[in-house]
């Protein structure tokens, strides 16, 4: 079959940027920003003194092209894979330990990887775990695009779902709160006392179900309240911690503003997951590998993968294939926003309601994606420097950047991007192929 024809203006751009003398040096661009769907393009210039050692004037283009960061997968491949690749260390070092400046020791405190998940609104369709039918009348298969939404919509509590979605970080604080609370009581201390003697650690990321609501996967840990590389200054056995996570997550309530002065209670559902975590072997135990690697590759997910402005009209959506369930969540954050006190909503009705982090830590768990973006730039730059020319530190370096604008200038150049997109996936995936075997959880970068 042969390749479809390119329009005009397509294949002159091409032509343009196959003849210009610069074409290796755009091409070196692309493949540094590892072939950005959406780079952005800068035009300054870098003075050591009074010398020039950079500027963009010689540049393709007169700019240089440096990552968008947008996390999402479904926005930006090349950088979620880059961010990927920090949440994965980010997590990893907290639990395992021995790495990014986190003690070894941490591995051996109490660890559980739990599961909140958010309460009903009403029946949805879905795969029960018992092999019956779904409530429906139907067996659904994987993949079934009615998964997830309701099973009679005109019943169905949407407001609720987005008002839960807007309070979820809000009642996750009251879960933290609660969770010291109740491991307080449980060794019969005040939680003054408790506080003096443990901390607790975590790492989280929020996750959207089929059926549009965020529910949260942690993993936590206890640590000694003055030094994480100290165990807990109270002794708590994972099972314990485990049974401590389900009781303070069954009981935590918050009255969450519903807006025209109206509340409304509300709580995190019944199913509830929590699993013991283990070292990094053949145990058959949930490993720490296994656990960064879940957490990062949904910290690269959205709402849905075809909804990537704030700026759309939720009834654009269709076009682009975006389940029903979550055009009428989103058409209920609009009424929402009509209600005093709940204005800022309308902000996030790409979300679904949901205003939060995807991913949060506590202080102290493991690094932060700060250090780790700081130390790639140091790597890059040391690899960029001459090695026959030492840098002297007492001449002051200074660099001025100016936004000139993001993307490609034009189809051609978005095609050739493509192919270098293309070419590198495939080379990441064979480095991951080579590098098969222990830690089998730990990705290529």
């Amino acid at each position: 079959m042969s390749a479809p024809a390119l329009d005009p203006w397509t294949r002159e751009s091409l032509i343009a940027r196959a003849s210009d003398p610069k074409r290796e040096r755009w091409l070196e661009q692309v493949r540094r920003t590892g072939a950005c769907r959406h780079p952005i393009r800068l035009r300054g210039v870098v003075r050591r003194g009074d010398e020039v050692v950079y500027s963009t004037a010689d540049e393709p283009d007169r700019a240089l092209m440096v990552r968008c960061g947008n996390r999402r997968e479904a926005c930006c491949p090349s950088c979620a894979h880059e961010y990927r690749g920090d949440m994965w260390q980010l997590v990893y070092a907290g639990l395992a330990g021995g790495r990014k400046g986190v003690p070894e020791s941490v591995a051996g405190h109490p660890q559980v990887f739990a599961t909140l998940t958010a309460p009903s609104f009403g029946p949805v369709h879905t795969i029960r775990d018992d092999g019956r039918p779904c409530r429906c009348g139907r067996r659904h298969d994987d993949g079934d695009p009615e998964l997830g939404s309701a099973i009679d919509p005109t019943s169905y509590d949407y407001e609720g779902a987005v008002l839960w979605n807007w309070h979820a970080p809000a009642l996750w604080n009251r879960f933290v709160i609660e969770l010291g609370r109740v491991l307080a009581a449980d060794a019969g201390l005040s939680e003054r006392e408790w506080r003096q003697l443990v901390r607790v650690a975590y790492a989280k990321v929020a996750e959207f179900q089929a059926r549009g609501l965020v529910h949260s996967h942690i993993a936590v840990r206890l640590d000694g309240a003055e030094d994480r590389a100290m165990p807990p200054g109270v002794p708590v056995s994972p099972g314990e911690l485990c049974d401590a996570i389900r009781e303070a997550a069954a009981g935590v309530r918050l009255d969450g503003d519903a807006g025209d002065g109206e509340t409304v209670e509300l709580r995190f559902g019944e199913q509830l997951d929590t699993r013991v975590l283990a070292g990094d072997d053949d145990s058959g135990e949930l490993s720490a590998g296994k656990v960064a690697g879940y957490v990062a590759k949904y910290s690269c997910k959205s709402s849905h993968e075809q909804i990537t402005s704030r700026d759309a009209e939720p009834d654009s959506w269709r076009d682009k294939g975006v389940p029903e369930h979550l055009i009428e969540m989103a058409a209920a954050a609009l009424r929402l926003s009509e209600r005093a006190g709940l204005r800022r909503i309308a902000r996030w009705v790409h979300m679904l309601g949901f205003r939060g982090h995807f991913v949060t830590k506590s202080r102290g768990y493991s690094t932060t994606l700060g250090e780790l973006r700081a130390a790639r730039a140091a790597y890059r730059a040391e690899q960029n420097e001459p090695a026959d020319e030492p840098e002297d530190d007492s001449i002051p370096v200074v660099a001025v950047w100016e936004y000139v604008g993001s993307g490609y200038l034009n189809p051609g150049d978005v095609l050739l991007a493509a192919g270098v997109e293309a070419s590198l996936r495939a080379g990441r995936e064979a480095l991951l192929d080579l590098r098969r075997g222990p830690p089998a959880d730990e990705p290529p970068w």
